[in-house]
């Protein structure tokens, strides 16, 4: 796979119709199309398309070679008969694959900001277009420099009553997404960045998740990319992976643990702080977001993964629903990514001190699993080592910043002391 990759989404029950790839500024032809698979809405694969065979018919036979089988398995698992071939004209849309919402709790939307007043208003445009009734929105200004993400915010939602504008003077992300806690109003907390687009029917699917099962107490949801336009982008859509899960799961202490050596102290298993949401009473049960992780703190990062571990530790379950989906757009920039990536690593390590830190014996029980958690890493490395159309030395930045993860905790929490 190479640099650039259109994006795009395909519904089954739609007609297969010709992709018209549009003209790129920098000249450069596109090396194939990517496109997230729906069927009535729910999302089953993804298919990756030549540039050279993108008719209608040619659309078809190539999502129905590389999904049929995941196309079939949804048709099955809901009593349907199975089918032999993706006709041009979409499929039939069946009432026993329509996975409604019967239960709508009012949900709060917290969107965490600081001096990307252009980012914030693209990302509140696209929540104030979401299907699912009853949800407002909370915008977090995180100490910002200027007048100029209220000034945008107001301008174009003052008017709205499902949005409101507050502004948390103290820097870092857990810190505004405290803040945007204590504001809502919504049984249900919901959070997104603002980077991403979400889908009209995210907040949907992030209530679907809560009913998976019992004392769900957090729901993580896909992170598609939203854009490969060069070799930076490209390798962050590898080691990331954030959109490949497109199964429901559950994650506890009992009958649902992962095989991971880590589990559940796993990070990148979950989901990521860019599409989650809690219920307000685990919440309040749980206590604040930790302050001394996250971006703007030391480590730069880590108070998602922090927060699901705590929802785990404490026996309850946290669901990963994939058809609460936002896009992502991710760093385009080698030096943007290469602070994002030290930030990782960092944020990562930082979390697991805070957990020991919280409980000390599971120092033990952390130490046992190390060693069989490196492989997790190598794994990791091995999606993005060797591609020479990939950038070089960013592998070896995340691991530096997880060996400084734990003294930039610690220097967290002394900078909150004084």
């Amino acid at each position: 796979m190479k640099a650039p990759i259109f994006i795009g989404e395909f519904e089954l029950t739609e007609p297969i119709q010709d992709i018209k790839l549009p003209g790129r500024e920098d000249g450069l032809a596109y090396n194939g199309v990517r496109l997230l698979v729906r069927m009535q809405g729910t999302p089953v694969g993804y298919a990756f398309l030549a540039p050279e065979a993108l008719g209608g018919p040619a659309v078809a036979g190539q999502i129905w070679r590389q999904l049929s089988g995941a196309i079939n398995a949804r048709r099955s698992s809901r009593g349907l008969d199975v089918i032999d071939a993706l006709p041009v004209g979409g499929l039939a849309t069946e009432q026993k694959l329509a996975d409604r919402v019967t239960d709508h709790p009012l949900v709060t939307v917290v969107v965490c900001t600081r001096d990307r007043p252009e980012g914030a208003v693209v990302t509140v445009r696209g929540l104030t277009g979401l299907r699912y009734e009853p949800f407002e929105i909370v915008v977090v200004d995180n100490a910002p420099s200027s007048e100029a993400t209220k000034t945008a915010i107001m301008a174009e939602f003052g008017g709205d009553p499902r949005v409101r504008y507050v502004r948390e003077p103290r820097p870092g992300l857990s810190c505004a997404r405290n803040c945007g806690v204590a504001a809502a109003a919504g049984e249900i907390v919901a959070f997104t960045d603002d980077d991403v687009r979400v889908d009209p029917c995210w907040l949907d699917g992030i209530v679907r998740g809560f009913g998976q099962a019992d004392d769900v107490a957090c729901v993580t949801g896909l992170v598609a990319t939203a854009e490969i336009d060069n070799a930076i982008q490209l390798y962050f859509h590898h080691r990331s992976a954030w959109g490949t899960a497109l199964s429901q799961r559950i994650f506890d202490l009992t009958d649902n643990r992962d095989d991971s050596p880590l589990y559940p102290y796993s990070a990148g298993l979950y989901g990521t702080g860019a599409n989650f949401a809690m219920t307000k009473s685990a919440l309040k049960e749980l206590g604040p977001f930790d302050e001394a992780l996250g971006a703007g703190s030391p480590c730069g990062g880590g108070e998602d993964l922090d927060m699901f571990m705590r929802v785990i530790l404490a026996g309850h379950r946290l669901a990963y629903e994939p058809s609460a989906v936002v896009w992502h757009v991710h760093r385009a920039e080698l030096s943007q990514l290469s602070r994002q990536m030290a930030a990782y690593g960092s944020g990562c390590t930082a979390a697991l001190t805070a957990i020991v830190m919280r409980n000390p014996r599971t120092l033990l029980e952390l130490a046992a699993r190390t060693a069989r958690g490196m492989q997790r890493i190598t794994a990791i490395g091995s999606r993005v080592q060797g591609n020479p159309a990939l950038p070089s030395g960013l592998m070896r930045r995340e691991v530096r910043g997880m060996l400084a993860g734990p003294w930039l905790y610690i220097k967290g929490r002394r900078r909150l002391r004084r």
